[in-house]
């Protein structure tokens, strides 16, 4: 069977929240300080922020995305993978995704 993505990613969306984005980049690797702020790239000083709403915005490269495109973008796990990966951390259940 396959999984709707969209809608699953529509769903993981909705459940992110600055403190459960920011546990996910610390499970990764991130070192996360406690103005929600961390590294993407090699930098002197942390140019990302972790919203209240758990996206995630890089000042000094213009990125802007989720976890999910991070995981893609900046570790190179496939976009269906990281959603999966994403999904599973936070006990969403993609049974309810599956067409």
């Amino acid at each position: 069977m396959k999984i709707n993505y969209k809608s699953l990613r529509r769903e993981l969306k909705q459940s992110y929240t600055q403190q459960n984005v920011a546990e996910i980049l610390s499970f990764i690797g991130y070192e996360i300080d406690r103005n929600y702020k961390f590294k993407l790239r090699e930098e002197k000083t942390s140019s990302v922020s972790v919203s209240k709403e758990g996206l995630i915005r890089d000042f000094g490269s213009g990125f802007s995305g989720d976890i999910i495109s991070v995981l893609h973008e900046y570790k190179n796990v496939p976009l269906g993978e990281a959603t999966i990966y994403v999904s599973k951390l936070l006990n969403i259940d993609i049974e309810r995704f599956k067409v």
